[in-house]
């Protein structure tokens, strides 16, 4: 049965009857009604509740939901500023090394011959292509764009891309031949095959900060690969799949790591401390251990930044 509509007020008595203390009920009811129930209880209730009693646990309060929803809030700003810094340095590699080999007709981006010719990627080629062409010969919300369709009749890549989403910028990297992949991987302590797993992953974290969705728990169905530094943080494995950092949030610290300069990198980790830290200090309902394994972070994840050979 779909469960029915209730009021602010049945879904503060809910709350209660369910163990949760609510000292202020005029300023829940305040936030239940700018977040809504589904978004704030829905996606923040479970590390606060007894799985066997279904409860909450002693002493969990309102409050207490309502900071994690703040601090997994800032943590979507953060790793998407970081996340925006590698879209934007990945799309640009892609035109540039593409116009270099092909040049800067629209053309030639719309031509299958122009992309990797392994069959099993054909299907994909040719949904790519015709998001490219409708972009590039229909009217749109970008004025460059527009402007160089009524003008110049013809939108190089290295103008389309920048309205170019993140996803199917990772799949254009995944459908160039291996000459154009091995450009663009030479800048990272990549090969082709580990740079394409990465940008698969993070689109899909870039799209959970852009649509607002949980972060601090949010898991892929997509791994990174294997890299050198979950054996050097010494990560536990479960049989052959290491237990933190592969489809979890750690997965995006690694990729950083990778991805990033390591001043920009460092910056970065020194913003994540900062949250965890004032989180835990703050909300002590939540014990480190707990947050620590939602997020998939082993223990000694600080030593991420150690020089470690990539």
């Amino acid at each position: 049965m779909p469960k029915p509509f209730i009021t602010y007020q049945q879904q503060i008595a809910l709350l209660k009857s369910k163990n949760l203390i609510v000292s202020d009920e005029a300023e829940a009811e305040h936030i239940l009604a700018n977040l809504g129930y589904f978004t704030l209880i829905g996606g923040y209730k479970h590390p606060f509740k007894n799985n066997t009693t279904k409860r909450y646990k002693d002493g969990v309060s309102f409050t207490d939901i309502v900071k994690l929803y703040e601090f997994d809030e800032a943590l979507r700003r953060l790793f998407l500023r970081y996340l925006l810094m590698i879209e934007r340095r990945i799309k640009s590699r892609i035109a540039y090394v593409f116009c270099e080999a092909h040049g800067d007709l629209q053309q030639e981006y719309l031509n299958s011959a122009n992309y990797t010719t392994d069959p099993r990627k054909t299907a994909g080629i040719r949904r790519l292509i015709q998001t490219l062409s409708q972009m590039a010969t229909r009217p749109t919300d970008y004025p460059y764009i527009n402007h160089h369709q009524a003008v110049h009749h013809n939108v190089p890549l290295w103008v389309l891309m920048n309205a170019v989403t993140f996803g199917s910028a990772s799949k254009m990297f995944g459908f160039l031949p291996q000459s154009l992949q091995s450009k663009i991987a030479r800048d990272y302590p990549l090969n082709i095959r580990q740079l394409d797993q990465i940008l698969s992953v993070l689109t899909k974290y870039r799209n959970a900060c852009a649509h607002s969705e949980r972060l601090f728990s949010y898991i892929t169905r997509d791994d990174i690969p294997d890299l050198s530094i979950h054996a050097k943080l010494g990560i536990n494995k479960n049989g052959n799949q290491y237990e933190y950092g592969k489809h979890d949030l750690f997965s995006v610290v690694i990729a950083f790591r990778y991805l990033l300069p390591s001043k920009t990198f460092g910056e970065f980790k020194r913003q994540l401390t900062r949250e965890i830290e004032s989180f835990i200090k703050n909300c002590p309902a939540l014990p480190e251990a707990d947050l620590m394994k939602a997020m998939g972070f082993p223990q000694n994840w600080k030593n991420v930044t150690r020089k470690y050979k990539l």
